[in-house]
């Protein structure tokens, strides 16, 4: 009995939460205020960018161009979102992207501050490809269900010796498939709306790499993005991560923070 006494507020919340997104946000069709992480990509002619999240532009309706800007010095990098269609309320999109981690990785291997890799390691030409399928599903105007399944796996010149890899959380599941194996993700994502400007964000993810050790690693992570005056917007949050490292099975949670602007605006 105690059990289900303790469960009860986060009942209370979750249902809170659904009535809240339900009520407060009629007016507003959510994935046009806030498509990122969805099967939605960018109106023609629309673009955005933040200082994490990946510059997108809209080349039609259908076709949607993105790339993390700020890396394309060191980790020179491109995508393609295609619009698949609908089937029902369903929506679905395919993202395809490729990067040349060689050039980041060279760059950081130096002894000193900044130097991440030590310098005896040298590392040849190294190809990332990442295809995935997305599909989405509004529920009412204030809220949105998405959930993907991506395969990453590199070309590699030569294959990389396994000490030398970056061991930290986060970044560490985000490149295992440069050095060894092939990784296979998969998310669920809730957006919805809090009031008008304010909106939330939940994510799940799981990485699986097809090799014998340090292999899964888990995600947790939400936040909360306010659309401020004009096209900025402000989301912060948190990540939190569980995963087998080199080093051992590891805890860790990090604080996030972004900040968005463009053509597209939040009303």
């Amino acid at each position: 009995m105690k059990n289900r006494i303790n469960k009860v507020p986060g009942y209370i919340l979750l249902v809170f939460l659904l009535i809240t997104t339900d009520v407060l946000s009629q007016e507003n069709f959510l994935p046009d205020k806030w498509s990122y992480n969805t099967a939605y990509t960018m109106p023609k002619g629309k673009w955005e960018s933040g200082i994490f999240q990946p510059f997108r532009y809209g080349i039609s309706n259908k076709i949607e161009l993105r790339a993390n800007a700020l890396l394309v010095p060191i980790l020179p990098n491109a995508g393609v979102r295609f619009n698949l269609g609908t089937s029902g309320s369903y929506h679905f999109a395919s993202e395809h992207s490729l990067s040349i981690p060689s050039v980041f990785l060279n760059i950081v291997s130096f002894k000193g501050t900044g130097g991440l890799i030590s310098p005896q390691y040298s590392f040849g030409f190294i190809a990332s490809v990442i295809n995935t399928i997305i599909v989405s599903k509004p529920l009412g105007k204030g809220s949105v269900i998405s959930a993907d399944a991506g395969i990453a796996f590199a070309i590699r010149g030569t294959k990389p010796d396994y000490q030398s890899t970056i061991d930290i959380p986060f970044i560490y599941q985000r490149m295992a498939h440069w050095y060894d194996g092939t990784t296979i993700k998969t998310e669920v994502s809730f957006k919805g709306t809090i009031v008008k400007s304010l909106y939330f964000e939940e994510c799940v993810r799981l990485f699986l790499v097809t090799r014998p050790d340090d292999n899964i690693f888990f995600e947790n992570s939400g936040c909360i993005m306010w659309s401020a005056k004009g096209s900025l917007r402000i989301r912060g949050g948190y990540i939190l991560s569980w995963g087998k490292y080199p080093f051992g099975d590891h805890w860790q949670m990090w604080p996030t923070i972004d900040f968005i602007f463009g053509s597209k605006t939040l009303k």
